[in-house]
């Protein structure tokens, strides 16, 4: 039985976004090993028949010293694991996992891109000294790995653009998908309900969902503006404003968004970056309209005028009008809803991108070109 180790953020991505991918390599045989930066699931992930191994990391620390002991105890995991094959995701299991893996000799190696981070999207000096040292680890890495999964074409094409990876080594998929049975259609029940879910973080656009809000409630005060979300870089203290005044209803957190996706006519989400939203795949499998950024990551997700709108990113005036619309526009608006549910099946179906990612890891594994 062959091996393969999946190095991982936190245990939460495993929990919620990895299980459907571990089941299909457990069903085609494989032995499957989990490393994440805490041990929050470590019961739930080793109920699913996984071994589980813990290396504490802050996903965010740029500590040099941090890195170089990270990197240690990745060659010494490995080392002791023995895996076949190492699959790595995110930032530090992309660069620090990979390149101790090839230091053991594993030759089997891939790795998925779900976003670039925020490396490649704030502008000022520091951010830019950081991304030059990213894109250096990304650079040495990907070297050794056979294969590199993006979720978006603009995502890969800058990785081949600035040399970070060879194109004859990249793989597109359509995110890791969406379960469509769980998320299955549900009729439109309020049509002037908008929910938005993501950290609170200024690169989602929070900011300008709020005030998104606060123009459209100017002319339809019965519109009613919801948002799921833990705290991030932004505290509830730096929207209490749009909470008080009613043009927000702030939800706190959830562990099913599905009864919220469901109150919805259309789920909004202006961020300026991302992989290939999550949250904006679930609202599709329901059958929601998209109301988004034209941003990376979110332009692959959105047929503008088929299934939602593209607006600019950061125009929360523009962002307004295409709320507006669909409160006026109400049957448009579900027609859209619809929309949203085919363009899901056509595109975002778990179990097809699954299959496609274990194709992709047998051929290279039999050292067959796929492409």
């Amino acid at each position: 039985m062959k091996k393969i180790l999946l190095l991982c953020a936190s245990s939460n991505s495993v929990r919620n976004f990895r299980q459907p991918l571990i089941k299909k390599l457990q069903n085609e045989g494989y032995q499957v090993g989990v490393c994440a930066f805490d041990e929050d699931n470590r019961e739930l992930i080793e109920g699913l028949g996984v071994d589980f191994f813990c290396i504490p990391s802050h996903n965010r620390s740029l500590n040099p010293l941090h890195f170089i002991k990270q990197k240690r105890q990745y060659k010494q995991l490995i080392k002791d694991y023995q895996p076949d094959i190492v699959f790595t995701f995110v930032l530090k299991p992309n660069t620090l996992g990979v390149m101790a893996a090839h230091e053991v000799g594993i030759k089997e190696i891939y790795s998925m891109v779900e976003g670039a981070g925020d490396a490649f999207i704030n502008k000022s000096l520091k951010w830019r000294l950081i991304k030059l040292v990213i894109c250096s680890w990304y650079k040495q890495s990907f070297r050794h790995a056979k294969k590199v999964f993006f979720l978006n074409q603009d995502d890969l094409a800058e990785f081949v653009s600035l040399k970070l990876v060879s194109k004859d080594k990249c793989e597109l998929i359509h995110g890791i998908g969406v379960d469509l049975v769980k998320f299955e259609q549900k009729p439109v029940k309020n049509d002037r309900t908008f929910l938005m879910i993501a950290r609170m973080l200024k690169t989602k656009g929070v900011l300008n969902y709020c005030e998104c809000a606060r123009i459209v409630k100017r002319s339809y005060p019965d519109a009613v503006f919801n948002y799921l979300g833990a705290e991030g870089t932004l505290k509830l203290a730096d929207i209490q404003e749009y909470i008080d005044d009613g043009n927000i209803n702030y939800l706190g957190t959830t562990k099913d968004v599905r009864p919220y996706l469901e109150d919805c006519l259309m789920f909004m989400l202006p961020s300026h970056r991302e992989g290939l939203p999550m949250s904006v795949m679930e609202a599709e499998a329901v059958g929601r309209g998209i109301i988004a950024s034209d941003c990376v990551g979110c332009r692959d997700t959105v047929i503008d005028g088929y299934n939602g709108y593209l607006v600019p990113n950061g125009d929360a005036s523009l962002m307004a009008d295409k709320v507006i619309w669909a409160i006026e526009n109400p049957q448009d608006a579900i027609k859209m809803c619809s929309n949203s549910r085919k363009f899901a099946e056509d595109n975002f179906d778990q179990e097809k991108i699954n299959q496609q990612i274990l194709d992709i890891i047998k051929l290279s594994d039999r050292g067959v070109d796929n492409e």
